[in-house]
């Protein structure tokens, strides 16, 4: 089936058929139609839902926890609704003959959904990430968000929202972010940030172009309009580690530390206790230990891959997108920013907690 059908089959479903096309078009980015033989599991109950499935063609027995099956067939008033809305799921799917299903990705539904009903006013991204680019990112966390816009006051604000990372913000959050942003005026020439220095804003190219540069000479990268920089100093409360140079005249939106901190990166960073990661299925998460190679080998939790933070930035197109990242913060401010780089790139990553009380010593 082309992928063209399938806005079209979207609209045949709820909460689908109340979206504009725009909508239908971008969520359609993150589906496809699949096929189940007769007696085939679609889903089980109890588990993480990470897709949620509309019936397309044949019927599925939905089976509860006292294992009572209620039929639902493709084109009854039933079928209307995804299969199961929860997650984790209340129910198991058993294909009752061979079918056609609808499989759309169920954190970028919510978000659609979300900004759909309470943007607030705020413009749809011109272009959602599809779930099957790769992202980039450099040494100075240039993001899939970094996208050339058209001057005008409200395109930085619709670059950073095509953001993953902006995908884990609520919209009440997003509202006040941006309410929280100065715009300030700069000139062909002006130094922004200096290699060294302590980070005390998160910037937004809101018109113009700015060079980054470090003092090894092996960074020289280009920003345009929308793209933001600034960001990894205030994660890791660390000195900043390159240079901003503005190349023409224009202007910046900033975010103070703080209220980045608190409106932007405490919302998406998340944590887990060592008990919490035992209840999980051991294929579903993967431990990450950003530490120097040398630090790993002589302790570091069981189970756990070493992929030091440097380096992480150049593995990201190896990573699975379908595991959750558990860093353990035994690195302490690099774990950190290793969860929102993580994060940045619409990964799934918390960080674990103590976890230097589970060490394995060589």
């Amino acid at each position: 089936m082309s992928e063209n059908q399938i806005p079209a089959l979207l609209s045949t479903f709820s909460p689908f058929d109340d979206l504009n096309e725009q909508y239908r078009q971008r969520i359609a980015e993150h589906a496809e139609v699949v096929t189940r033989d007769k007696g085939k599991i679609i889903f089980q109950r109890g588990k993480e839902a990470s897709y949620r499935y509309y019936l397309l063609e044949g019927s599925v027995d939905l089976v509860d926890s006292s294992f009572r099956p209620t039929t639902i067939a493709a084109n009854s008033e039933p079928a209307r609704l995804t299969l199961d809305d929860s997650s984790p799921t209340r129910v198991s799917a058993v294909a009752n003959t061979a079918s056609r299903l609808l499989k759309v990705d169920a954190e970028f539904l919510d978000v659609a959904l979300a900004w759909s009903q309470s943007s607030g006013g705020v413009e749809l991204p011109e272009q959602f990430p599809s779930a099957n680019d790769d992202a980039e990112l450099g040494e100075v966390n240039l993001s899939q968000a970094h996208v050339e816009v058209d001057e005008g006051e409200g395109d930085w604000m619709s670059a950073l929202l095509q953001s993953p990372l902006f995908y884990k913000v609520s919209p009440a959050h997003l509202q006040s972010l941006f309410a929280r942003f100065q715009r300030v005026p700069v000139k062909q020439g002006e130094l922004i940030i200096k290699e060294g220095e302590a980070g005390d804003y998160f910037y937004v190219i809101g018109h113009g172009s700015a060079r980054v540069t470090n003092l090894t000479g092996k960074l020289d990268v280009q920003l345009q309009q929308g793209q933001f920089f600034g960001e990894e100093a205030l994660v890791g409360d660390a000195p900043r580690n390159a240079s901003i140079t503005m190349l023409s005249d224009g202007y910046l939106m900033r975010l103070e530390k703080a209220d980045f901190k608190s409106l932007l990166q405490e919302p998406v960073q998340k944590f887990i206790q060592f008990e919490e990661l035992q209840g999980l299925a051991p294929a579903s998460y993967q431990l990450l230990d950003v530490r120097l190679p040398l630090e790993f080998r002589h302790q570091h939790v069981p189970g756990s891959r070493n992929i030091n933070l440097p380096a992480l930035r150049d593995k990201l197109k190896e990573l699975d997108t379908g595991v959750r990242y558990v860093i353990t913060d035994d690195a302490g401010r690099r774990s950190q920013v290793a969860a929102y780089l993580l994060c940045q790139q619409g990964f799934d990553a918390v960080i674990l907690q103590a976890a230097d009380q589970h060490y394995e010593t060589n």
